[in-house]
């Protein structure tokens, strides 16, 4: 017993990559923001200069309806946990997992949590949203948004909670099973989607965003856990959408 045990004790690893110095107070200066490590001198511009940038305001009465358009299947894998404090947000690391878009698959590569949600429904934030961010070996993005409203208890979410590091640039190594899919709400059918950028510097367009219409629940004590322990207010201001088109299956 006493060997099972140690083997699901957590050890702590410094994270191998930690992101650049930015915080959420300053968001409306990240396009100036230079940092030797990137080049061009100014790797943050898309932030400031962007047209296609995220998140936005989700507007029901004007989303567009789509017809014909692909079907979006996650196939999230269980992984032994892994979670990073990078220094912005809880994030899981991801080892497999697909996501399907029509015939087309994105690897599922991490996902994180930001309180309060960064996109809005008729001008109304949530309590949070995940963000599960997946890919294609040619680098094109997809990105599935999930509303978090206080409800439920939420157990997997629970163990995120207790065994993320607190400490900024730490990372948590167990082989307890992590669960994403049980992150999803049961129906992923319907979704708003939208051509955006990632919401973090560097900000980078060509981003495709999902973001589902139905919701998860966590209680309340969950929520105030996570803003307590490790973020509160990581969220980037609304974006205008300069005439995209936002789209409604």
């Amino acid at each position: 017993m006493i060997g099972n045990v140690l083997a699901l004790q957590p050890t702590l690893a410094a994270d191998a990559h930690v992101d650049p110095h930015w915080t959420y107070d300053e968001q409306a200066q990240w396009g100036m923001l230079a940092d030797p490590i990137y080049k061009p001198p100014f790797p943050y511009a898309d932030c400031s200069i962007g047209q296609k940038q995220s998140p936005v305001n989700i507007e029901r009465n004007s989303v567009k309806k789509l017809k014909g358009s692909d079907e979006l299947k996650p196939r999230y894998a269980d992984v032994p946990l892994s979670l990073t404090n990078n220094g912005h947000t809880i994030r899981a690391n991801i080892s497999k997992g697909s996501l399907y878009i029509g015939k087309v698959e994105y690897r599922l590569l991490q996902f994180h949590f930001h309180s309060p949600s960064e996109h809005l429904t008729n001008g109304v934030r949530y309590p949070m949203e995940i963000h599960f961010v997946n890919g294609t070996a040619d680098g094109k993005l997809a990105v599935v948004g999930v509303f978090v409203e206080a409800g439920q208890f939420n157990q997997e979410f629970q163990k995120i909670l207790d065994l993320a590091p607190s400490r900024t640039g730490a990372t948590v190594n167990t082989p307890l099973p992590l669960q994403p899919a049980e992150l999803l709400p049961k129906n992923t059918r319907h979704f708003y989607t939208y051509a955006g950028s990632l919401t973090t510097p560097p900000c980078t367009e060509g981003t495709q965003w999902f973001v589902l219409r139905e919701t998860i629940q966590a209680s309340q004590k969950q929520i105030e856990q996570f803003n307590g322990k490790y973020y509160r207010g990581n969220a980037r201001a609304e974006q205008k959408l300069n005439g995209r088109l936002l789209g409604a299956n």
